[in-house]
């Protein structure tokens, strides 16, 4: 079931707030948490009951190690041993599911293997919920949080707004909140913030993103076909796409603290004007906030302590021992990001373009270090460049993320890299997308002004601490342009027409999120 359907906003969402609100009005509030569960199961399996088995024999695993890791508190190494079992069960679901077609076919390719397997169907939501758990018996044993009910762990596994798609929401940020009562007189003012905030996520989605991909998508098709869309096509697709992307991720992530904030739950943040940031390692930290968040917690520091270590005894240069203890693991971590994302060279390509990229910003850092004098703010006009020089190197490294196979990216960086070559096998994108040149840049000019000056959804909130750590995030990249939702007439007008077109939309045809690929 898409968040962006009829089905789902006239006729699931309503039906389960109306039955939370009840349940928790009256003296069967207990079973509150299992109403949420098993609503969130039907979500689940409203596109493909078989996998709900499969979800639930996750979470079973991972909650009888949770109860071993709480068990053997005073035994540190079964303690150990039941969290590296829980980390091999979660990541061998994780790479049979979403990478063994994968490993299979590139394996056929080696002299004298062939070894037939069918076509494995990715589970919706598998790499989300999969970093969720591992994060959950690594908190678990670190000692972070204790096991509660299985109530509590199911709530806190399935709950729907951040299902499918995130965000990454850590045991200690959710259970807490759902293992409370809700107030009952606050439920008009949640469910009104969380339309609003919903609406505006349905209106970047169905009107912007999807407006967007009707210029992008022809052009990426057409080259998948075996055409060329040369210099101005394939830059215009890719920052077009860009902005498709961005809007739909964005979108995404607004419609899920929406609907959590529908039941007087907030989730963290997880999108905050990332193509604004000044460099690629900001834009990281603003783009899939709690992905980024995951990794470097749970990837990154694991790795870069030991490497630490390791470069203190073998390097003496300071230099090498930034090479070995902070550049190494930071583009390690940026190709698992990019493998993460899915089973294809192509996104192996996405994480190591990134991978460089991270490391060259922070490498930059480093060597800058000791010149920039402290409190002296940067030139208006560098900060400019390197906003735009960002951008660029972004929309560049979309290509891969979109592009249908390798061939095609590297047809599609040649066009980009080579302006003056000429292909015999041209394609006149103008032809195929609407307007023409003319649609392609207005469109593209409209996407990049609202990005660039316009406060984002929690900054255009920001009166209702629209999401977790608000306050922290709030002073972050201040907008140009500042506009702040009050509760008048005339807000909640503007607001109901957000929601009334990004439902108008709708009927042009409904489209999965991106993300819902991974």
């Amino acid at each position: 079931m898409l968040f962006n359907s009829i089905v789902f906003i006239f006729a699931y969402l309503p039906a389960v707030l109306v039955g939370y609100y009840l349940i928790c009005a009256s003296p069967i509030r207990r079973v509150r948490m299992w109403f949420l569960a098993a609503a969130s199961l039907f979500f689940y399996g409203y596109w493909a009951p078989k996998y709900v088995l499969l979800l639930l024999f996750s979470m079973t695993v991972n909650y009888l190690l949770g109860m071993a890791i709480r068990h053997y508190r005073e035994h540190e190494h079964l303690r150990r041993g039941s969290v590296l079992a829980g980390l091999l069960f979660n990541l061998s679901l994780l790479f049979y599911f979403k990478y063994f077609n994968f490993f299979i076919d590139n394996l056929n390719h080696l002299p004298g293997v062939q070894i037939e397997v069918g076509k494995i169907l990715l589970p919706l939501a598998i790499s989300f919920f999969t970093f969720q758990k591992i994060a959950f018996l690594f908190d678990l044993y670190r000692r972070r949080v204790t096991l509660g009910s299985v109530g509590d762990y199911a709530a806190f596994v399935l709950f729907f707004p951040q299902l499918i798609a995130g965000p990454i929401v850590h045991y200690s940020e959710l259970a807490p909140q759902l293992k409370l009562s809700p107030k009952l007189n606050a439920t008009f003012r949640h469910i009104l913030i969380g339309m609003i905030l919903f609406g505006i996520g349905l209106f970047k989605k169905t009107v912007l993103a999807d407006t967007f991909a009707l210029y992008a998508s022809p052009i990426f098709n057409a080259s998948a076909a075996g055409t060329s869309p040369g210099f101005v096509g394939a830059w215009t697709a890719a920052f077009i796409y860009t902005l498709q992307i961005y809007f739909d991720f964005s979108g995404y992530s607004d419609m899920a603290i929406g609907l959590a904030r529908m039941f007087g739950v907030w989730l963290p943040l997880n999108f905050h004007s990332p193509l604004r940031s000044n460099n690629m390692a900001e834009l990281w930290r603003r783009w899939h906030m709690t992905l980024s968040r995951f990794v470097q917690n749970y990837i990154f520091q694991p790795i870069q302590v030991p490497m630490t270590r390791f470069a203190a005894e073998r390097t003496r240069s300071r230099l090498g021992m930034f090479a070995v203890s902070t550049l190494a693991p930071t583009f390690l971590s940026m190709v698992i990001i990019g493998v993460w994302h899915g089973a294809g060279w192509n996104f192996l390509i996405f994480g190591v373009l990134h991978g460089a990229y991270v490391c060259s910003t922070e490498l930059w850092t480093h060597l800058r270090r000791r010149k920039r004098k402290k409190g002296v703010e940067r030139p208006q006009y560098q900060i400019v460049f390197a906003r735009i020089l960002t951008v660029t190197a972004f929309v560049f490294a979309t290509v891969p993320f979109r592009a249908k196979n390798v061939g095609v990216t590297m047809e599609f960086f040649r066009d980009m890299l080579l302006p003056f070559t000429r292909s015999d096998r041209a394609f006149d994108w103008q032809a195929a997308v609407p307007f023409g040149a003319t649609g392609a840049v207005a469109a593209a000019v409209v996407g990049y002004a609202i990005v660039s000056l316009l406060p984002n959804t929690q900054q255009f909130m920001t009166r209702v601490e629209p999401a977790l750590e608000w306050p922290k995030w709030s002073k972050v990249d201040t907008p140009p342009v500042r506009i702040a939702w009050r509760p008048t007439p005339a807000w909640i007008c503007a607001a109901a027409a957000f929601f009334f077109l990004g439902v108008a939309f709708i009927m042009r045809g409904t489209t999965e999120f991106i993300y819902f690929n991974f």
